[in-house]
C-alpha cells in the first residue's frame, strides 16, 4: 500500500483528488463493499497507466502536520552544531539524527559522519553505526531537503566526536 503524507494529498491538484460520494447501487455486492468506498478520499496517479487508488485499498494518508519543515530541520542542524563548537571548540566528526524513510514515512535515529572518507578502514573501526556519510554541515543540512537520497533528516539531537564514544 502506497504511503503518502496528508501535506502531499493536498497539493493534488482538485481535478485528480476528492471524496468517494457515489453510490453504485447497480453492482451486484454494492452492499456489502459500500464501506470500504463511500466517505473514502481518493486520488489518480499513473503507475503503469493512469489509475485511481481508495484510501485504505490502494493508499494510506499520514498526517504530517506536526512534523518540522526542511527549514525547521536545517535551523536545528544549525544550532546544535553552533553549540558543540562553542563548547568543544572543535569541528564534530558526527551527527546524531532522526531521519524519515521516503517510501514508509518511518522513523529512525542514526548516526551521520561529517567530513570523514567512508573507505577509510581507521575511520570505520571507531564507529561500525554509521549510516551515512557527508562531507560538510551544509551537505547535512541538504539531507533535511526530499528528493536528494531515499531519506530525510527529520530531526537532529546533535553532534559527538569519536573520542567520546571510547
Amino acid at each position: 500500500m502506497r504511503k503518502v503524507t496528508l501535506s502531499e494529498y493536498n497539493s493534488i491538484p482538485d481535478d485528480y483528488r476528492d471524496i468517494w460520494t457515489v453510490e453504485h447501487w447497480d453492482l451486484p455486492n454494492w452492499a456489502e463493499i459500500r464501506e470500504k468506498y463511500m466517505g473514502k478520499r481518493t486520488m489518480m496517479v499513473y503507475d503503469k497507466g493512469t489509475c485511481m487508488l481508495v484510501e485504505g485499498l490502494g493508499f494510506e494518508i499520514v498526517d504530517d502536520s506536526t512534523w518540522k519543515k526542511p527549514d525547521e530541520v536545517k535551523k536545528e542542524i544549525g544550532s546544535n552544531y553552533l553549540q558543540f563548537y562553542n563548547e568543544q571548540g572543535s569541528e564534530p566528526h558526527y551527527a546524531d539524527c532522526t531521519i524519515r524513510w521516503c517510501d514508509t514515512l518511518e522513523t529512525e535515529e542514526v548516526r551521520i559522519a561529517l567530513a570523514m572518507d567512508s573507505d577509510n578502514e581507521k575511520d570505520n573501526e571507531k564507529d561500525d553505526e554509521i549510516f551515512f556519510y557527508c562531507d560538510s554541515i551544509n551537505d547535512l543540512k541538504s539531507l533535511a531537503d526530499k528528493g536528494k537520497e531515499d531519506f530525510t533528516i527529520a530531526g537532529c539531537l546533535g553532534f559527538g566526536i569519536y573520542e567520546d564514544l571510547l
